[in-house]
C-alpha cells in the first residue's frame, strides 16, 4: 500500500513536512520495492492492493485497525510502525475519524499498561533506567525503586528453569494452556522454588501452584478498566465476593502488610488518587468524575479529558518514518523441509481466550472442543476428510484434533483454537517472539498434520472433564 500510494504521489505533503522527519530516505526504500514479490509473499492480488491503497489515500478519513494476527509475528512491532507510517503519509492522524488503532484482547489490557506492568517501565511509562525516573518513583512510593529494567514472560521461563528466577506470582493468567511451547512452560513452572497463583477457577496454571489464593470476578471489586480508546471507566462492585475469596487489590495489599510494609486497607478511590498524583495523564481523575461514561486520559487537573490524540505534535516531536524490508520468520527458514504447513491459532465468538471462564457456562453446548482447519488441497495430500482425527504436530509435542477441510483457510495454512485444556494446542507452538516486545509468535507455527484416525471407523475419546464442565 506504501508503494503504490508514494508512486501515485498521493502522500499528504503539507503534513508529511510539518509532522514527519526522515522522508527522502523512506521515500527511495518504498520505490524499490518489488510489489510482484510482495504480493506473492502476501497471497494477494497486487490489484486489489492498489485499490484499497487509492481508497485509503483518497477519502477524507481513513481509519486502521489491528489485533493480535499483526502483533503475533516475529516481525509484529515492525509492521506496526509501517502502519504508522501508512497513516502518517496520509496525513491520517490527529482528527476526528483517523489513526492508527490497536485492538486490544482482554478488556484492561491498556489500564496495565498505564500501570506499569512492563518490566523497562514504571506507572506511566517512565523508563526505569532513568535516574531522574529512579528518584521520581522512590519518593512517591517510599522505596527504593529498581535501577534497571525486569525480565518479559519468556525470559522468566528461562531464568526458572536455570534456576535464575526461584519464585512468580501470577495474577489472572493461565499461562500453562496459552503461552506457547506448553511443556517449556511446565518444565519452567515446575523449576521455581514457590508458585503463587491467584486465580477465580483452579485452571492449569492453578494446579502447579505452591500455593493459590482465590480472587474474585470483577462483578465483586471497586477500580477501574482502560480500554483500547483510552477510557478510563469505573467498575463498581455489584455482589459480595464469595466467602473464603478476595478481589485481587485486597489480597495484594494484605500482603504488602504481612511482608512488613504498612499500607492502608485496599480502597479504590484512594488507590487512584495515589495513580493520579504520580501518572501525568490520570492528573484529573476521581472516581466520581468518571461518572457512567468514564474519561480518555490524558485528563486535566480540572478533570477535562482528551477525545484526540497528536491534533497539532506528536508527544517526541516529529513522526520518524522508517521502512522495514519482509523478512521471513526463522520458524519457517528454519523448520519448512520437516513441518511444511503453518499454524495459525485464534479464537472463535463463542469463547473467551482461554475459556477459562466461558467453558463454564452454556456456551459448552455450542463450541465443546478445538478443531483443525485445513485446506482441501493440503488434506486431499493427506488422506484427511472432514471429522477424521488427525495428528497435529512439530519440534515442540503433538495434539489430536478432529479436522474440518475447509477453504476458510489458505492453501499451506492450518487454523484452531486453544480453549480447551483436554487439547492443550500450545504443546505445539514455538518459540518464536517479536525482537522487540517477546510477543508471542503464536501465528506462525511450522507443523505437519498426519491421520490418525478414519471418522467412519473409529469413534473419538470423550474428553475428560466434559461432565464436570456442562454441569458447571
Amino acid at each position: 500500500m506504501l508503494h503504490f500510494i508514494v508512486k501515485s504521489k498521493m502522500f499528504n505533503k503539507d503534513f508529511i513536512e510539518k509532522r514527519t522527519e526522515g522522508f527522502d530516505t523512506f521515500l527511495k526504500e518504498i520505490e524499490r520495492q518489488d510489489v510482484d514479490e510482495l504480493a506473492k509473499v502476501a497471497g494477494v492480488d497486487k490489484q486489489l492492493v492498489k485499490e484499497a491503497a487509492i481508497a485509503y489515500a483518497t477519502a477524507r478519513n481513513s481509519m486502521e485497525f489491528h489485533g493480535l494476527g499483526v502483533t503475533e509475528q516475529e516481525q509484529g512491532s515492525k509492521t506496526v510502525m509501517l502502519i504508522a507510517d501508512l497513516a502518517m503519509i496520509t496525513g491520517n492522524i490527529g482528527r476526528p475519524g483517523v489513526g492508527v488503532n490497536p485492538l486490544r484482547g482482554q478488556n484492561n489490557v491498556q489500564g496495565a499498561a498505564d500501570m506499569g506492568c512492563q518490566p523497562h517501565q514504571g506507572a506511566g511509562y517512565f523508563e526505569v533506567a532513568d535516574k531522574k525516573i529512579q528518584d521520581f518513583y522512590t519518593e512517591k512510593y517510599g522505596v527504593v525503586h529498581p535501577t534497571k529494567a525486569g525480565l518479559k514472560i519468556p525470559e522468566i521461563f528461562d531464568s526458572a528453569i536455570n534456576k535464575e528466577v526461584k519464585a512468580v506470582w501470577i495474577i489472572g493468567e493461565d499461562i500453562v494452556q496459552t503461552d506457547p511451547n506448553s511443556q517449556h512452560v511446565i518444565d519452567a513452572m515446575n523449576s521455581l522454588d514457590l508458585l503463587v497463583v491467584q486465580e477465580i477457577f483452579m485452571s492449569e496454571t492453578a494446579k502447579l501452584a505452591t500455593v493459590v489464593l482465590p480472587g474474585t470476578t470483577f462483578l465483586e471489586k471497586d477500580g477501574t478498566f482502560t480500554n483500547t480508546e483510552r477510557r478510563i471507566q469505573r467498575v463498581n462492585k455489584a455482589v459480595e465476593p464469595l466467602p473464603g475469596t478476595k478481589p485481587d487489590g485486597v489480597i495484594v495489599t494484605d500482603m504488602m502488610q504481612k511482608l512488613g510494609f504498612k499500607q492502608p486497607d485496599y480502597n479504590a478511590d484512594q488507590v487512584l488518587a495515589e495513580i493520579a498524583d504520580v501518572v501525568p495523564f490520570f492528573k484529573g481523575v476521581t472516581r466520581e468524575r468518571l461518572g457512567k461514561l468514564g474519561l480518555q486520559w490524558p485528563v486535566q487537573e480540572d478533570g477535562t479529558d482528551t477525545q484526540i490524540l497528536h491534533k497539532e505534535t506528536f508527544k517526541l516531536g516529529k513522526g520518524r518514518l522508517k521502512n522495514f524490508d519482509f523478512k521471513e520468520s526463522a520458524e519457517i527458514e528454519n523448520n519448512k523441509k520437516d513441518y511444511p504447513l503453518i499454524l495459525t491459532t485464534s479464537r472463535v465468538l463463542q469463547h473467551y481466550n482461554a475459556a477459562t471462564m466461558t467453558r463454564r457456562t452454556r456456551n459448552i453446548n455450542i463450541v465443546d472442543e478445538d478443531v483443525l482447519l485445513v485446506h482441501p488441497k493440503d488434506a486431499e495430500k493427506r488422506d484427511l476428510n472432514t471429522g477424521d482425527i488427525g495428528r497435529l504436530y512439530s519440534g515442540r509435542g503433538e495434539v489430536a484434533l478432529k479436522v474440518e477441510v475447509t477453504d476458510k483457510v489458505k492453501e499451506g495454512i492450518v487454523f484452531t483454537t486453544f480453549h480447551f485444556p483436554e487439547y492443550m494446542v500450545n504443546m505445539v507452538t514455538g518459540h518464536g517472539k517479536d525482537e522487540e516486545t517477546k510477543c508471542a509468535e503464536y501465528k506462525v507455527s511450522s507443523v505437519e498434520v498426519q491421520k490418525i484416525s478414519n471418522q467412519f471407523k473409529t469413534e473419538v475419546e470423550p474428553k475428560e472433564n466434559q461432565a464436570e464442565l456442562t454441569q458447571n
